[in-house]
């Protein structure tokens, strides 16, 4: 995780809710890096805010702030996902910049 204040965490914390909230409500099995819920699968060392699974579809989501958005590690963290929905059809990675 990158060093955020408090103001941006608190920012990075509500958006995970959020998506992890709407994906629960489209019917998908939600894994998210925040208290309440099972905390997401990692891929080579690194965790994703969340991870939403329906069937055989994945979507792998990736919540920046200002500032995280430039932070070399969370760079490398969004090549290594956007990699793997580039490898598997069936899955879906998305950024978000709160």
């Amino acid at each position: 995780m990158s060093s955020r204040s408090k103001r941006s965490q608190s920012a990075h914390d509500k958006k995970v809710a959020s998506l992890a909230e709407n994906l629960e409500k489209q019917g998908y099995s939600v894994q998210a890096d925040i208290s309440g819920y099972d905390k997401p699968t990692s891929f080579g060392g690194m965790r994703p805010d969340v991870i939403g699974r329906k069937g055989k579809e994945r979507r792998i989501y990736e919540v920046e702030t200002p500032d995280s958005v430039d932070n070399p590690r969370d760079q490398k963290q969004q090549e290594e996902f956007k990699e793997i929905a580039d490898k598997n059809r069936k899955t879906i990675f998305k950024r978000f910049v709160t």
